[in-house]
């Protein structure tokens, strides 16, 4: 380049600094409302991740605090003793029962904290009520007890209003919940928020087709949604499993926020609700510990507020083949291990370092955003200094290759392939300032080119070593259009910082075969004992990195694992009408890269699935163990 031309480069390069100045910080307050969960529970399509990245699913119970707060103390230490995660607390705001103080609120939180459960908080008094008024009564409450919620995120979810909304209109059900879940935003409340459906808790499709919309209104991406399964949300199994699917494709997590054995109208199929609650991991909390009226006894769990004893109903619920005993993990913020997500779509046995950086990542990647699918990309594959990044969609070319190399503390330079792999990816200005533009710069082996990965379910946030790693690789403005910005901002776990690495071919451990193209959906080290799974990855119409549409008839699933020969099982899920835990046979098996491999051709995968519908029917894809125990380095999706 001319001397000339570079000084008319960095001039402007200095004015498009300043504009993006101006556009951060009229954008700011938006951009900061996105990132106020920061160290919180998050939504990760349809997985609760906790504040280390970990899938959590609660089992747990409900803790009738507003009308036996003399009681609450020993109910929630009971709860724990028999292996419950989470417990959901009844409050009050005064409205309709004796109003539950800060005081008690605060007490609540610090004896399920000392007690390793995760806490639910739920305001009662709108319970049934269509008024708006009586849900902004709700929203009030919480506003009031906003500095008791202050840094509690790792261990509090706001239940907004219980069971709010009566009548089974899902309009105007949405309506109210939109409202109310902006205002709780507006009032810098940053606690992942849960919203019951509408009908008493027990019309579900309030969420199928509403849920989306409610979702969308909270600036923090950050709601669940609940449902009351009683006789008719949970009557029946074709009932449950039909209502948990509806829910979970809208790509929101749902739980099971109430159910019992019966109800006042009819039977309940609760072991349904357990099992189907496993299969899908979806979380699940028993009504209520004890305390219930004579008319409802039967909904009791325990006999005694310590627990010591429990009803028919409540050994089914601790006990049974998918009851808490068996099912239940503590949350890892209580354990302290780091984004090995424990169930749901993703993988344990990642190496880390001391503060959670993943090691043995060195290779080539294509490196795809989880919220806009758009890929990295160096501005029209320039290799000059001062080259913007920015993101776009897929094409293959060298300006979307990125070389990751570990330094050997836990850091990696991010070479870029446009640039012939000698310059990296640089926070400009060596900045440690939220906005900050990402570029391309020749390699010199400072602060600002070193970068911590660290896992978050199936992705990794990228995140800057010059920020002391509080900051990462953004996607400005959660922008899904191609050309999109990259700057750094602090970290809050949101998806447009979360990044998906799919090896170049011929650059990592997979071989797939040679010369095919490929998909990677899982690459790293993921260990399973057996009948468990290693890796699980959730499909595109369900929030993961993988289109199902693209699935053909020359194409063919390869794993490569090591463990014994032929322990290796592969499963395609659906809950959406194909065959629901359908295992393939292998079409060809063998050996490479020392380990063993099993590829699974077009033919296998539609005889076990049952149809070629793949797109409108395959939820989620498994590898793990048939027995024995297995370690799983690649699952790809193959083209001849």
């Amino acid at each position: 380049m001319l001397k000339k031309e570079k000084a008319v480069f960095q001039a402007l390069r200095s004015f498009v600094a300043i504009v993006l100045v101006i556009i951060m910080t009229i954008g700011f307050l938006e951009h900061t409302t996105a990132s106020a969960a920061s160290g919180g529970f998050y939504v990760n399509g349809t997985r609760i991740c906790d504040a280390n990245g970990n899938d959590f699913v609660m089992r747990g119970v409900n803790i009738p605090h507003a009308w036996f707060s003399d009681k609450t103390e020993t109910s929630i230490r009971g709860a724990a003793d028999l292996g419950a995660n989470t417990v959901r607390v009844v409050l009050s705001n005064g409205s309709k029962y004796n109003k539950t103080s800060y005081s008690e609120v605060s007490n609540i939180i610090n004896w399920c904290r000392s007690n390793k459960l995760v806490c639910i908080l739920e305001v009662h008094d709108a319970t049934g009520s269509d008024s708006t008024y009586d849900l902004d009564r709700c929203v009030d409450y919480w506003i009031e007890m906003k500095n008791a919620l202050k840094g509690t995120e790792k261990y509090v979810i706001v239940n907004i209003a219980n069971e709010w909304y009566g009548s089974w209109d899902g309009s105007a059900w949405a309506e109210g919940c939109k409202s109310a879940v902006r205002k709780v935003r507006n009032a810098g409340i940053s606690n992942m928020l849960m919203i019951d459906s509408a009908g008493w808790g027990q019309y579900p499709d309030s969420i199928r087709y509403y849920g989306r919309s409610v979702f969308e209104a909270d600036k923090n991406r950050n709601t669940v949604f609940s449902i009351h399964m009683y006789e008719y949300a949970g009557g029946n199994a074709s009932t449950v499993k039909n209502n948990i699917n509806n829910c979970l494709n809208i790509g929101v997590p749902v739980v099971i926020g109430e159910f019992g054995a019966q109800h006042t109208n009819g039977d309940v199929d609760e072991n349904t609700i357990m099992s189907y609650c496993t299969q899908k991991n979806v979380g699940y909390l028993g009504w209520s510990w004890k305390g219930n009226d004579n008319s409802m006894s039967y909904l009791d769990i325990a006999n005694f507020w310590n627990g010591s004893s429990l009803s028919s109903w409540g050994n089914t619920l601790v006990y049974g083949s998918n009851g808490i005993k068996a099912t239940s993990k503590t949350c890892s913020v209580y354990t302290g291990s780091q984004g090995s997500s424990s169930s749901g779509g993703s993988s344990s046995g990642v190496t880390t370092n001391a503060y959670g950086g993943v090691l043995g990542l060195d290779g080539t990647y294509f490196i795809k955003n989880v919220h806009s699918g758009k890929y990295l990309d160096v501005y029209y594959g320039r290799s000059d200094n001062g080259t913007n990044v920015q993101q776009y969609e897929r094409n293959g070319e060298n300006a979307q290759k990125f070389r990751l190399v570990s330094d050997g503390n836990g850091y990696y330079t991010i070479y870029t392939g446009a640039s012939g792999y000698r310059s990296c990816l640089d926070v400009y200005g060596w900045s440690t300032s939220n906005g900050t533009n990402i570029d391309q710069w020749e390699s010199h082996g400072g602060d600002c080119q070193k970068f911590q990965l660290v896992k978050i379910g199936n992705a990794y946030a990228i995140k800057t070593k010059i920020s002391d790693c509080r900051s990462c690789l953004d996607v400005y403005g959660w922008s899904t259009s191609n050309g999109g910005n990259i700057a750094q901002w602090e970290y809050h776990g949101g998806n447009c910082q979360l990044w998906y690495l799919e090896p170049v071919s011929g650059s990592s451990s997979s071989s797939s075969s040679s010369g095919d193209k490929y998909t990677s959906l899982f690459w790293g080290s993921a260990k399973a004992n057996a009948w468990k799974q290693a890796v699980s990855v959730m499909t595109a119409r369900n929030g993961g990195s993988f289109n199902a549409g693209n699935i053909r008839s020359n194409g063919y699933f390869y794993v490569e694992y090591s463990g014994s020969k032929n322990q290796v099982e592969f499963v395609l899920q659906s809950w959406s009408g194909a065959n629901e835990w359908a295992k393939v046979k292998p079409s060809e098996t063998g050996s490479a890269n020392g380990h063993y491999y099993a590829k699974y051709s077009y033919q296998n995968c539609r005889s076990a699935f049952g149809t070629s519908d793949f797109s409108g029917k395959l939820d989620q894809i498994h590898a793990g163990a048939a027995n024995g125990s297995v370690t799983i380095y690649s699952v790809c999706y193959c083209e001849r």
